[in-house]
């Protein structure tokens, strides 16, 4: 390839780089509604996670979820403060998240 000779690495022969642990976190989050809230959720804990491991992520799987805290705050909104009174609503939920993560066990550094 590219007309170069390949380097073989041998540091990742036969190791076992496949590694698995459960992680804890709190979030927050608020949406339209609750499907929206709780999809935010989500997407927030995804991304928190791979922060946290800066390893390359294979598998994420929610174990455990609890909600500490379900908040809805309802408005009436009105066009010309009279007419067509409509009622939104916005979710605010505070969840415990335990995610089992699959990784595997290696950094650049190594290679």
């Amino acid at each position: 390839m590219f007309g170069k000779k390949a380097e073989r690495i041998n540091t990742l022969d036969s190791r076992q780089l496949l590694e698995e642990k459960e992680h804890e976190m709190t979030i927050k989050m608020t949406g339209g509604s609750l499907e929206n809230a709780v999809a935010n959720l989500f997407q927030v804990m995804r991304r928190q996670i791979f922060e946290e491991i800066r390893h390359p992520i294979i598998q994420m799987e929610a174990k455990e979820v609890y909600f500490e805290e379900v908040l809805v705050q309802r408005e009436t909104e009105r066009f010309l403060f009279l007419f067509m009174p409509r009622e939104k609503s916005y979710y605010t939920i505070t969840a415990r998240i335990v995610v089992k993560v699959k990784y595997l066990n290696i950094t650049k550094e190594e290679l």
